[in-house]
């Protein structure tokens, strides 16, 4: 009986330590199997935070951009000699052999007159980082059906400190109201004469200072001082890399605003100034021609006046939807040479010319869908001339009419029909060629523009 019990004693020893040993199998198991979850676990918080860093940098980036569909209609008429004349164009006329007895004959066929096109007027997208510690990228291409050209690249270190300076270096617009207006907002389809001649392109590649003195002063004053490049934009595209000299060009630009809420007034003035040289380079003639248009010698290495001031005020008013007038006053002296690398605006020659160009321009909101748009722009490229002394067509006073409407389909797409007059001066100097001798040339141009951005 003893030996039944002390063998039953045994065998519950045996099962109770073989049920430990699985107990511990299992728990050991068990052990094993959270560790390898919780490796699992650790990898996985290193992917969402590797994913967390990279969403955050995503987050930064900001992208915009618009397309401008136009279609253009031009009024055309016929010179005194068998070419045709339209909106500036050029159209080469083409050869037709035909078979008089056995000889050839070459044909001259007069040139197809082009009275209408649909074109792609700019088509861009912006890139603009901000790392969140006081510094920006911008990049902004602009893509036409033939190539892609680089509008904006700039880096922008902002003032961590009194949140007032920042510093912009890179390709820019150049700091004028109308030049930094961004053609995606503006009302008129096309900028206005003056800033076409005398800022061509309306980037500049340099370094510019801006301060806003409201961010944390409250004083309505933003002031801007560029050095650039002076032929940038200019002539061939040699002038896209670097400067074709070591002469710097320098603007400088003050705004101030005046608020009056009650009112429903607000008042923006300021003026700029540029201030720069045209270098006489190799490779160019040295015959010129002053202000007065008569003749003098230049040297190699000469530097010419290019250098003006502006005047601008835009108003803004709460009148029955919205109302606002903007305008600009420019005048000084502008050179240009014969020389492909200092080609800019109708300065094509070498020549030195005092010049003097305004616009003024009203903008009526119809409601909240609808904006009427009418401006006025003079441009004489030389003040010192006027009437039958003026000899050459890139020298005759402009005034432009031009009228906009826009319809705002939602907020991403807008409708822009506009009409521009151009009337330029009359000359009865032959030189100005058969378009403009006694007549104003018939340039007038409709059109209609569909803009899509987001």
């Amino acid at each position: 009986m003893k030996k039944i019990t002390l063998a039953f004693l045994l065998i519950g020893a045996f099962a109770a330590q073989a049920q430990d040993v699985k107990k511990d199998t299992i728990i050991e198991s068990l052990k094993e199997s959270i560790d390898a979850h919780s490796m699992k676990f650790a990898g996985l918080d290193e992917r969402l935070a590797t994913s967390d860093a990279n969403l955050d940098k995503l987050t930064k980036i900001k992208v915009s951009g618009y397309i401008q569909a136009q279609y253009d209609s031009y009024d055309t008429w016929a010179t005194a000699s068998n070419g045709v004349s339209y909106r500036g164009q050029s159209i080469v006329g083409e050869t037709k052999a035909s078979a008089v007895g056995v000889t050839p004959v070459v044909a001259f066929v007069a040139p197809t007159v082009i009275t209408n096109s649909f074109y792609l007027r700019r088509a861009r997208i912006k890139f603009a980082y901000d790392t969140g510690a006081g510094v920006s990228f911008v990049l902004q291409p602009d893509f036409s059906f033939d190539k892609v050209s680089l509008k904006d690249a700039y880096v922008v270190l902002n003032d961590r400190w009194t949140k007032t300076y920042s510093l912009y270096m890179g390709q820019f617009d150049k700091p004028n109201y109308e030049v930094e207006y961004s053609s995606g907002s503006m009302e008129m389809l096309e900028r206005s004469k003056m800033a076409g001649i005398l800022y061509p392109g309306e980037k500049t590649l340099g370094a510019k200072l801006e301060a806003n003195f409201d961010t944390k002063y409250h004083f309505p004053l933003k002031l801007q001082l560029a050095v650039m490049n002076g032929n940038f934009n200019l002539g061939t595209t040699t002038n896209q890399t670097r400067d074709i000299s070591s002469n710097k060009d320098v603007m400088a630009r003050a705004v101030y605003s005046v608020k009056l809420p009650n009112s429903g007034l607000g008042i923006d003035f300021g003026g700029h100034g540029y201030f720069g040289k045209t270098e006489v380079l190799p490779g160019t003639s040295t015959a010129f021609t002053d202000v007065n248009n008569n003749p003098f010698t230049a040297s190699i290495g000469n530097k010419l006046d290019k250098n003006w001031l502006g005047a601008e005020m835009q108003i803004y008013y709460d009148f029955l939807g919205g109302l606002a007038l903007k305008g600009e006053y420019i005048s000084g002296t502008i050179s240009g040479t014969s020389n492909a690398l200092q080609l800019g605006g109708q300065i094509t020659s070498n020549k030195v010319r005092n010049f003097a160009g305004s616009y003024a321009m009203l903008i009526k909101n119809i409601g909240v869908k609808n904006q009427f748009i009418a401006r006025y722009d003079v441009w004489d490229p030389n003040t010192r001339l006027s009437g039958n002394l003026v000899t050459s067509s890139s020298e005759l006073k402009y005034n432009t009419w031009a009228f906009s409407w826009q319809y705002f389909f939602d907020d991403n797409i807008k409708v822009n029909v506009g009409y521009t007059l151009p009337i330029n001066e009359k000359s009865n100097a032959s030189a100005v060629g058969t378009d403009f001798l006694n007549r104003d040339k018939h340039d007038n141009t409709f059109s209609i523009r569909i803009q899509a951005k987001f």
